[in-house]
């Protein structure tokens, strides 16, 4: 049904002991449909004559309670509105605005801790992959943060949620549903999209990668624009396979970034199984770059990079200094706040 979300609280006019109506909204129609079996077994009275089915309960709390306790995995992906019985059609529409995820619900019932990682919204930005010498655009990298009821929820903070609640999966090809969602050809062009790529459980999904370079596509965007970065959270079980994963989903024309390179042996071991395509030097390596040693592993990853074919990505560039070292190190590209502020594109810019 796909509710909008807005405060948790009830309507004032649903006290305990007052017969009231719930709807269950779900984007996924088969947990929406379980959701509501498990309703019809709980509640008072049963309306199958709308759809959804309304559904009458006597203590909003309690039915929740019981709901939560139904699908605590799924929490984030149920909502509930409630509103009295005899209220019209078109003024349960605006009652279904108070409709908000079970998880919201289990936060303010104080059972679990962790609901208020669940956001409210997500907003997807943009922040541009520059080239040094040329100083223009070559792509963007699609960044996703939640909204909740605390402000900002960043990247760092859902990733741990999602990988408490298990749902780290789901998390990894929403984000990346959403950021192709918010893509508009007309500004990116021929340029570059670079969108995240997790390990859930220390390997890729192949799957979620195909159906992800095939939703691409119907927007109109080439395979030979995508680059997946491997993200530096990933923790592999089995790096030789997941080579091999990338490997097949190479062959479609996508390219492969590694993320983070230069924090800890591990980057290097990554590199060598994946032979990426770019290269992304972790952020305080750029901070630091001034310094001698920095210069020097700058400098050392820069000339195995060009070896391989593969561009240099200095991330987190917040100076002209950083810039103009990093271009003498033979850094091809740059991220960071002295570069561009993550953002929504503006209306007809684009990439050169």
């Amino acid at each position: 049904m796909g509710m909008a979300l807005a405060s948790t609280s009830l309507s004032s006019a649903l006290r305990l002991g007052t017969e009231m109506a719930v709807l269950i909204g779900s984007t996924d129609a088969a947990l929406q449909a379980e959701a509501e079996e498990f309703a019809a077994s709980y509640a008072d009275v049963v309306d199958v004559s709308t759809s959804p089915a309304r559904i009458t309960v006597y203590d909003a709390d309690d039915f929740a309670t019981a709901m939560i306790r139904a699908f605590p995995d799924r929490m984030r992906d149920i909502r509930l509105a409630f509103a009295p019985t005899d209220v019209s059609e078109s003024a349960w529409h605006r009652y279904a605005l108070l409709g908000t995820t079970l998880s919201r619900h289990a936060a303010r019932l104080g059972l679990t801790a962790d609901a208020d990682a669940d956001p409210d919204r997500y907003e997807v930005r943009f922040q541009p992959v520059v080239s040094l010498k040329k100083r223009t655009a070559v792509g963007f990298e699609a960044l996703v943060r939640g909204i909740g009821p605390s402000g900002v929820i960043d990247a760092e903070e859902l990733i741990r949620h999602a990988t408490r609640s298990g749902r780290l999966g789901a998390y990894d090809q929403l984000m990346r549903n959403l950021s192709l969602r918010a893509v508009d050809t007309a500004w990116l062009g021929e340029g570059l999209l670079f969108l995240n790529l997790g390990a859930p459980g220390g390997q890729f999904d192949s799957e979620a990668i195909h159906a992800c370079i095939d939703q691409a596509e119907a927007l109109g965007i080439s395979p030979d624009q995508i680059v997946f970065e491997a993200v530096e959270w990933n923790r592999y079980n089995n790096l030789t396979a997941a080579a091999r994963q990338l490997r097949e989903v190479r062959k479609r024309g996508i390219r492969i970034a590694v993320d983070d390179v230069g924090d800890g042996f591990s980057s290097l071991s990554v590199i060598a199984e994946f032979a990426p395509d770019v290269i992304k030097l972790n952020g305080r390596l750029t901070r630091s770059v001034d310094q001698g040693s920095s210069a020097a592993v700058v400098g050392a990853v820069v000339d195995m990079a060009h070896r391989m074919g593969a561009w240099v990505v200095g991330e987190n560039v917040e100076t002209w200094n950083q810039l103009r070292t990093l271009r003498k190190l033979g850094v091809d590209w740059g991220q960071g706040h002295f570069l561009g502020e993550p953002t929504a594109p503006l209306a007809g810019a684009r990439v050169q």
